[in-house]
């Protein structure tokens, strides 16, 4: 087996696994209450985490507009992921090298989005629409 096909396995190995880990401890912390965002307890806004467990777990069950709308930095950080992915296995076949070459725009794009949904999700949130129901009591996820 190319060696390339061996580290592609072993990194998807170690980011699957990882992934698998954080949503079975979710699950376990959840059902005795014991993850609490403090910045939402404290300041009764949205930080940029907000929503990301219950995104993760959207995204598993292919409900793609609610993981948007709990974080859509889960969702659009996966196509990332697969599209990386993609081009790694792609340049495997035709015996390239892949390089990312100080290709910032992807983290770029990534965090603009999350500054952005963090502003707007908050803006929505003071005048009286919790899109996730954390704050409310009542979101407009179902």
């Amino acid at each position: 087996m190319n060696n390339k096909i061996k580290q592609l396995i072993i990194v998807n190995t170690i980011v699957l696994s990882v992934a698998v880990g954080f949503i079975v401890a979710s699950y376990i912390l959840n059902s005795f209450d014991l993850i609490e965002c403090k910045f939402l307890s404290s300041y009764h806004l949205y930080c940029v985490g907000c929503g990301g467990t219950r995104a993760v777990q959207s995204l598993l069950q292919l409900k793609i507009l609610d993981s948007i709308l709990y974080n859509p930095i889960v969702p659009f950080g996966a196509l990332l992921y697969a599209y990386y992915n993609i081009r790694i296995i792609i340049s495997i076949k035709k015996n390239k090298e892949f390089l990312i070459k100080n290709n910032l725009l992807p983290i770029i794009l990534l965090s603009s989005l999350a500054v952005i949904y963090l502003v707007l999700r908050n803006i929505l949130l003071l005048n009286g629409i919790d899109i996730i129901g954390d704050v409310f009591g009542k979101g407009i996820i179902k």
